[in-house]
């Protein structure tokens, strides 16, 4: 046959079977002989036969492919997170197409295009921070493909969520401030769109009331993730009267952004401001004069999670669901050893 690829109908034209019975056999169908399909399978590897994915996947109307949108792959969170996603579909017979937003709309909803055209059977997404509107993502659903919010999902939406439960790692991280003896404790969020930023600031909030702190509105600011921001958070609390003399920061990218601004800009109290950040990114070890703490998550375990409640939705669609929240938790790990004040 030269250099023509093999086809089911080419073994049966050798064999002078029915097309339907060579398929039949080459997945052991039990209504087959087994000498029918021992010719078949023995022809099918001299002809070095590979069957049409394609075409099974038509007939089964599934691609067997879930899509994964994410942020930006720099975030090494979201890198574990795609891992742990990838390595669950593969387990479960699924290839996956990745998407990066880089944090914006646009981006976003073109990628939701993208993969509702490579008939994607499902979705995990980690919204940008530019989501607000979340039309195109409904609109997404209602053409048949079923979602699954990680980490970043907007207060209002009715969907599953997997994430880390970020409240109480809050209030653990109050508590390590409060047992080093700080009370003057700021606050750095993210979006008060996505419901991880709401969490946060209620654990940020509740930490501090349940140590008798009380709550000063003008301790919590708000950024948008860009080095630009972060800086102008950080200037914000130091420029205060009584500046903080310990901070939380929405992720570890803020905090080292702010640690940056204390060392460039307010170099007299660099070191005696504590921060805590969240994801632990390994990397922080190896810095000469680390921060004090981050709260590390659980993104691998997460990304697994997501795709096991995706999956679940692809194989029992259905409109009646009661939507799931799944929260994993966060453990505070300590790379720094801050004198008590």
């Amino acid at each position: 046959m030269g250099h023509k690829r093999a086809t089911i109908k080419d073994i049966a034209s050798e064999l002078k079977l029915s097309p339907s019975t060579v398929s039949k056999a080459l997945r052991d169908h039990p209504n087959i002989g087994v000498v029918t399909k021992e010719r078949v399978k023995r022809l099918a590897k001299q002809l070095h036969f590979v069957p049409n994915q394609t075409a099974i996947r038509f007939k089964q109307q599934r691609s067997f492919t879930l899509g994964i949108l994410i942020p930006s792959m720099l975030d090494h969170f979201y890198v574990a997170a795609v891992e742990g996603f990838e390595k669950f579909a593969y387990d479960n017979g699924y290839n996956v197409l990745i998407g990066q937003s880089h944090e914006s709309l646009q981006r976003e909803k073109e990628l939701l295009l993208t993969m509702q055209s490579n008939r994607v059977d499902g979705l995990i997404i980690a919204i940008s921070r530019e989501t607000v509107d979340t039309t195109h993502i409904n609109e997404f659903v209602r053409s048949g493909i079923p979602i699954v919010y990680f980490m970043r999902k907007p207060i209002n939406e009715e969907y599953h969520c997997v994430c880390s439960d970020v409240y109480a790692g809050a209030i653990d991280a109050i508590a390590y401030f409060v047992s080093l003896g700080h009370k003057r404790i700021g606050f750095i969020n993210a979006s008060s769109f996505w419901t991880t930023s709401r969490d946060r600031f209620l654990g940020y909030r509740d930490g501090l009331i349940q140590h008798g702190i009380p709550f000063d509105k003008s301790l919590v600011q708000e950024s948008d993730f860009t080095q630009e921001s972060n800086f102008h958070a950080m200037r914000r609390l130091m420029q205060l009267n009584t500046p903080p003399t310990a901070i939380l920061s929405f992720k570890d990218q803020v905090m080292l952004d702010a640690l940056s601004c204390l060392r460039r800009e307010f170099p007299s109290k660099a070191d005696s401001i504590a921060l805590i950040g969240y994801g632990a990114n390994p990397m922080i070890q190896y810095l000469e004069r680390p921060p004090l703490a981050s709260l590390k998550e659980q993104p691998y375990e997460i990304g697994q999670k997501s795709g096991l409640l995706l999956l679940d939705l692809v194989n029992h669609p259905r409109t009646d669901y009661e939507p799931q929240l799944v929260k994993l938790p966060c453990k505070l790990q300590v790379f720094s050893t801050l004198k008590q004040r």
